[in-house]
C-alpha cells in the first residue's frame, strides 16, 4: 500500500471512528486530560484503567478507543503481523505492536487505538498507550522517560536506566514508605522545567524481586505477565497509594541505577553525559517515531539538575532513608553524601 493510500485509509478509519464511538470515558495522563471515546465503554475503561483519576491538566487529548468487534481495521495491518512497525507520515504517526493500532493526528491533535484481539496484552496494560501519548507531545517540551520517580514535598528523584537495575524496587520501597509516586516504567518530563509527571498508577515487578514486596502483591496485583522472557506481576497501585501521593514534582536529581554490589545504598557523582546514555538507551524502544521528537528535550533534561549514580543495595526498605537523606544533603548543598 501507498503511503498516500495508507493516510486516506486512516483518514476514514477516524471518520468512523466519530460515528460509532459515543460512550465517553475520561482520564489523566502526564499533561494530558485524556477525553476518550468508544463504542464498548467497558472496552475503553479496561485499555485505560492504569491511567490517573480524571481532573485538570495542561492539554486535553481525544481518543477513541475501540476493538476489532467494533470496527474492521484488519487492512492497516502489516502483513507480517508479528513484528512491529511505524509509520511516520505528513499528517499520521502509526505503531502496529503487540496486536495493537496506535495513531495520532498531528493536525486535529487526536488519537486512535484499535485492539485486533479486543484486548490488549496485560504487560501494555500497565503502560496503555505510552507511544501515542509521546507523540502527543511532540509539539511540547514534555517527553516520554523510560524510567521511575519518587519524591517528597514536591522535590522529585528521577532514576533512569535500562531494566534490570532496581528502578522499580526503589520506587516501590518509596511508595511503601508514603512517598510521592510517579512511575516505575515510563513518566513524563517536562525538559524546559524540570517537572515530572506520572503518566500511569502502576509498576511491573519482576519475579526475581516478588519475595521483597509480598504484601504489595498481594493487594495490588493485577495480573501475571510475560515480556522478553520475564514474568512479571503487573501491579495496580491506585488499590493502596493514596491519590494526593500519585503525583510528580521538580527534579531534584537524575540518578543512574547501577548494581556494583554495594553493601549499603550509595551514591557516585555521574555527568549529564552518563544520564543521557542511560535515558536515551532505555527511552527509545519506547518512544518509536523520529528521533528529531524527542532527543533534544533528552539532552535538555540532564542539564536541569545534578546527576548521580546509585547502587541501592541488597535491601529495598533501606532505601527510603538513604534517600532521604540523599535528598536533605542536596538542600545542605553538602558534598558529605550517603554510601
Amino acid at each position: 500500500m501507498a503511503p498516500g493510500e495508507f493516510e486516506e485509509h486512516i483518514a476514514s478509519a477516524f471518520a468512523s471512528a466519530t460515528k460509532i464511538a459515543q460512550a465517553e470515558y475520561r482520564a489523566n495522563s502526564g499533561i494530558f486530560a485524556v477525553h476518550a471515546r468508544a463504542a464498548d465503554l467497558d472496552v475503553a475503561r479496561d485499555y485505560l484503567r492504569a491511567m490517573l483519576p480524571a481532573g485538570p491538566a495542561r492539554a486535553v487529548l481525544p481518543l477513541f478507543v475501540l476493538s476489532a468487534a467494533d470496527l474492521d481495521l484488519r487492512h492497516l495491518v502489516p502483513m507480517q503481523a508479528e513484528l512491529g512497525r511505524v509509520h511516520d507520515g505528513p499528517r499520521y504517526w502509526v505503531l502496529w505492536f503487540a496486536n495493537t493500532l496506535q495513531v495520532f493526528d498531528r493536525v486535529d491533535k487526536r488519537g486512535l487505538v484499535w485492539l485486533a484481539e479486543g484486548a490488549a496484552p496485560s504487560w501494555e496494560l500497565s503502560r496503555p498507550a505510552g507511544p501515542l501519548l509521546n507523540q502527543a507531545a511532540r509539539d511540547t517540551p514534555c517527553t516520554l522517560v523510560h524510567g521511575a520517580a519518587v519524591g517528597r514535598a514536591g522535590r522529585t528523584l528521577l532514576l533512569v536506566a535500562p531494566g534490570r537495575s532496581g528502578k522499580t524496587s526503589a520506587a516501590l520501597a518509596c511508595a511503601s514508605a508514603g512517598w510521592d509516586y510517579a512511575g516505575d516504567d515510563y513518566v513524563m518530563v517536562d525538559s524546559a522545567s524540570g517537572e515530572v509527571l506520572p503518566l500511569f498508577a502502576s509498576a511491573r515487578l519482576r519475579e526475581d524481586m516478588a519475595a521483597r514486596f509480598p504484601e504489595l502483591i498481594r493487594d495490588t496485583r493485577r495480573a501475571i505477565s510475560q515480556d522478553d522472557g520475564e514474568v512479571r506481576h503487573e501491579l495496580d497501585l491506585a488499590r493502596v497509594v493514596d491519590p494526593a501521593r500519585l503525583r510528580g514534582g521538580r527534579m531534584a536529581a537524575l540518578l543512574v541505577p547501577r548494581r556494583r554490589g554495594a553493601a549499603r545504598v550509595e551514591f557516585t557523582p555521574a555527568t549529564p553525559t552518563d544520564a543521557f546514555h542511560a535515558l536515551f538507551a532505555a527511552t527509545v524502544q519506547g518512544a518509536p517515531g523520529a528521533l528529531s521528537g524527542f532527543a533534544p528535550k533528552l539532552a535538555a533534561l540532564v542539564k536541569r539538575a545534578p546527576v548521580y549514580f546509585v547502587d541501592s543495595g541488597p535491601e529495598p526498605s533501606a532505601i527510603p532513608a538513604a534517600f532521604q537523606t540523599f535528598l536533605d544533603a542536596l538542600d545542605a548543598g553538602t558534598t558529605a553524601l550517603p554510601g
